[in-house]
Parts: structure tokens; sequence; C-alpha cells
């Protein structure tokens, strides 16, 4: 069935006409298996000074000379000018495959770690990787849930730039958008400078770069089941896997490089505040994510080995985005971390109230009718921000500061949107939290109650608060909440008509210093006309 056509094939000298081809299961100089639909197309080929011409091809899953096979994967690809047990590569030549190496050697010249990069730059990204590892286990359809979304569009109507990257695509869903495309160039120079994290020379760097490549090769099935159907518009593997190993690598590398800043001033990325600040909001973005567990296993390879000592991957990450969300509760290393989404919302309600009620929620009050009853706000002492307590014996609600600025819209709306997608009505910690305080600042004054009281820390105006708070809050259930209990006893504290009406006696009349000395003029005149309306009555008997 094998078909010969070539000018010159040379094991013993046979000649072969122009544009031979040889295609068969089975190519013979100590046994080399080319597989079903092998091609070898070459004006010369030989095992001893092997000759292929310009064009020339070898098309094989196996191909080996000096009886030592090397595996390229199927569909592997051989173009080069001249190929020989020298490894000899003319000019154009290409060697698109991870695991060609004479004799387990990396071939010096030209595939080193500069090429490494080139390769990953060039569209040629082809065959990278080596056979599979006895024992890698792919999980089925269903094993990894789905847990990175497009956000509804009832979400996204109501401001689409909370959800959408400025500066960096992170994963298939904004990959290759034309205004995230500068920082791809970024991407491939973290790409060489990772590698360089392991080992002094070249032979090293490609051999690291190509462990994680197959890591990611590996694992291409369980990182696409992370993505619900239609997000991962990257529907080809290799192209798929190239920007997995960009998007890793970068996260990787610039999370290192901000832990120790100081070392990487230089860095444009680092260098202006207003750059980093867009970044990490970029990287909290649910539409813009990995998921965790590649880059955990990437890192763990930098962690074996690289030079030096690093912490955990869940200790960098966190590190790293509680710069600026400030929340003191780390998740064990034990707890499940979905991306990094999901990591600032764990931090977030690490303390939370009990599981909600299936009963729905009663009545409920603004901040401003909660003080006209006698309740004084006072700042938790409890940092968690979903920790919100009342105590009815001192009469008070405690609530942990809340900072509102640029940054708490995004997080808050990437956090809900989460909440939507994923977590379908159970556990809706974050939807939760919004609509309690869409329920305490029904007006800019309540805003400015709980700005008096350290509850809201913000430059902003109480109007402003008030509309970004009722718009994150649109998309959120009220019937049903994990603060069933809080929502009974304030409720049940308000109904008490002789509180509510004597704190809105004081909060009218002796609301401030003004209103006290105004209130208590008024009432010593009412009085000094009365006895004086009194006397003029006596004196006419």
């Amino acid at each position: 069935m094998g078909e010969i056509r070539s000018p010159y094939f040379s094991i013993d000298q046979e000649h072969l006409k122009d544009n031979a081809e040889i295609r068969s299961p089975y190519f013979s100089n100590g046994g080399d298996y080319l597989g079903v639909n092998a091609e070898i197309r070459s004006p010369y080929f030989s095992s001893g000074g092997d000759y292929l011409g310009v064009n020339a091809e070898i098309r094989s899953p196996y191909f080996s000379f000096d009886t030592q096979d090397y595996y390229h994967g199927d569909n592997a690809g051989i173009h080069s000018s001249y190929f020989s047990a020298a490894d000899y590569h003319g000019e154009d030549a290409e060697i698109p495959s991870g695991t060609f190496f004479h004799q387990d050697n990396i071939v010096e010249n030209p595939y080193n770690a500069e090429n490494f990069v080139e390769l990953i730059q060039r569209e040629e990204f082809e065959e990278l990787y080596s056979d599979v590892e006895a024992g890698v286990v792919v999980c089925k359809s269903g094993d990894s849930p789905i847990n990175i979304y497009s956000v509804p569009d009832a979400l996204r109507e109501s401001n689409e730039a909370i959800y959408t990257p400025q500066k960096v695509s992170i994963g298939p869903i904004h990959h290759g958008k034309e205004h995230l495309q500068p920082m791809n160039k970024k991407k491939k120079s973290y790409l060489k400078e990772f590698g360089s994290r392991v080992g002094e020379t070249s032979e090293q760097h490609v051999k690291f770069l190509q462990k994680i490549s197959n890591t990611i090769k590996l694992q291409e099935e369980n990182i696409r089941q992370c993505y619900e159907d239609g997000s991962h518009k990257v529907a080809e593997s290799d192209p798929f896997v190239k920007m997995v190993l960009l998007d890793a690598v970068f996260i990787l590398e610039y999370l290192l490089r901000n832990k120790d800043s100081k070392k990487y001033e230089d860095d444009s990325l680092l260098s202006r505040s207003g750059l980093r600040f867009r970044i990490r909001q970029d990287l909290l973005l649910l539409e813009n994510q990995l998921p965790f567990f590649i880059l955990e296993k990437l890192y763990d390879h930098l962690r074996q080995d690289g030079k030096g000592s690093y912490n955990s991957f869940l200790n960098l990450a966190y590190d790293y985005l509680n710069r600026y969300n400030k929340s003191p509760y780390k998740p064990s290393d034990n707890k499940e971390i979905l991306h990094f989404t999901n990591l600032v919302r764990s931090s977030l309600s690490f303390n939370h109230p009990d599981l909600r009620s299936d009963e729905p929620i009663g009545n409920f009050y603004s901040a401003t009718k909660l003080h006209e009853a006698a309740i004084n706000f006072k700042k938790s002492r409890n940092e968690c921000l979903l920790d919100v307590r009342f105590s009815s014996t001192k009469r008070e609600l405690r609530i942990p500061r809340l900072q509102i600025d640029d940054h708490t819209e995004l997080l808050f709306g990437n956090l809900i949107a989460l909440e939507w997608c994923h977590y379908k009505g159970e556990d809706q910690y974050i939807c939760h939290y919004v609509k309690l305080l869409e329920t305490l600042v029904a007006t800019s004054k309540d805003v400015d109650l709980l700005i008096k009281n350290n509850i809201i820390d913000t430059k902003r105006d109480g109007a402003s608060v008030r509309d970004m708070i009722d718009k994150l809050s649109a998309e959120t259930t009220e019937e049903y909440s994990i603060y069933y209990n809080l929502y009974t006893q304030l409720d049940k504290h308000y109904q008490n008509s002789w509180l509510k009406n004597s704190a809105y006696f004081r909060e009218v009349y002796f609301g401030n210093l003004w209103r006290s000395t105004a209130t208590v003029s008024a009432t010593v005149l009412l009085l000094f006309t009365l006895v004086q309306t009194i006397c003029a009555v006596l004196s006419l008997r």
C-alpha cells in the first residue's frame, strides 16, 4: 500500500523521481515507525547525512534514527532544509515539537529559551507537548463544575464597564479583543522571565517552560470544563493552551513581582500606581479568570524547581488581592478556591450569619427610622464585613466598617454576578449583605447617619452612595435572607412605639447643641409666659 516518490532517496542509493512521496505505516532504517498515513516528502533522505530539500516535510507521530525513538505526538511535523543525525537545521527550519531532543539533550542552536518565547509568538504553535504521562486522569464531564461565567445581560446593562477588563485579558472570554492587545508583549516578556527563575542555563529554562506547557496540555479538558457553554471562544486546542500558558505565567510573574516590588521598580506595570490599580481590578473580574487549580499546579512546579524558596500560591494570591480589600480572614488551605473572584468572596464572607431562613423576611427600616426608635449605630469590632449584629439590651446595631470608593462598585458587582450565576439562590452572602445595605440607606440622610457613626468610610456624597447601592441591589432578592433573625429583632424593637416616639422627640428637639438650646429657651419662655398669665388672672380678683 506504501508509495515512494522522490528524486533521490538513499538507504542503498535508491533514486526516485521528482515530487516522490513515501506513504507507509512503516519506514525502516532501524525499525522506524511512522504511523498510519505517514508521509516523507524530500529530494534526499538517508540515515547518515540526511538531506531534505527546501519545503521538505516529515509527518509522523514517531520518527527515529540510530535506533533512538523520538515521539512527537499525533500529526507532529518536521519542516527543515537539512536534517541529519548531526541535528543541523537550515534557515527557516522549524521543529514544532516539545520533546525533540537528540540523545535527551536540548538542541543548543537554534532551540533555546529565546526561541521558545519566539515560538510562542508565532502562529505555528503546534505540538509543543510530549507524550501523556502515565497515571494522569482527565476529569469526566461534570467532575469539574462550571464556575467562570459570562455576566448575564440583566446585570451587565446597569454598568458594563465594571464587568469588562480595561488593560489585561485573562482566559478565553475577552481573549483577542483589540483594546487588550498591547499587554500581549508584556505577557511574552514575563514568560521568558518566569523561565529564568529556575537554574542558570537556557536548557534548564526551556525544560521548565515545557514542563508547565505539558501540565496545561494535560489539564486542558479540566480547564475548559470550568467555563460555561459558549464562554470559551478559543475552540482549537493549540491556541487555547498557548493562551492559558501566557495568561497563567503573566499572573504568576506579576504577583511575584508585586510581592518584591522594590526589586522591580523599572517594570512599567509596577512603576505607575494607576496602572497597578487597574490591573488589580481586571484580575478581580468574573469574566477574566483562570481556574485556581491550574495556577496552583504551575506555581507548584516553580516551588519544586525554582531558585530560592516560595510560599504557597494561596498565600501569594491572598496577599496580593487583600492589599485593597483588607479582609483579615484568609481561607484555609483545605477550602476549595475556584478562582480570584471566589477567593475574595471567601475572605469577605469568612464569618457570616447562619444559613438563611426559609421564611420571608418581615418589615425592615432605614437607618434614620431605626435611630428614631432609639437604636444606636456602632462600628463593629469584628472585621468580617458580613457580621452585622443587634443587641436588644444595649439597643446597638453593630456593623463592620465599609469603605466605599471607585473600586467598590466593580468589586461588589462581580461578587454579585458570581453568586447570581454559581450559587443559584443558596448561600448568596454578598447579595444579602448588599440588600441589607439598601434597606438601611433609603435616603441620603441615612448615608450621612452611617458616615457620622463611622460605619461608612467614603469621600462621596450621600446621594451618590445611595445610588450605587441601589444599582447593585437591583438584581438581588429580598424575600429570603441570611439576616432573617436580624430583621426580626429590629422589627420587634421598632414596634415599641414609645421608644420610637421618644427617640423621634429627642432627634427633633435635642438633636444638636443649637436645637437643645432653642428647645430649652422656648420651654423657659413658655413657662415664664404661663406664670405671667396666671399672675395677671389672680390680680384681677
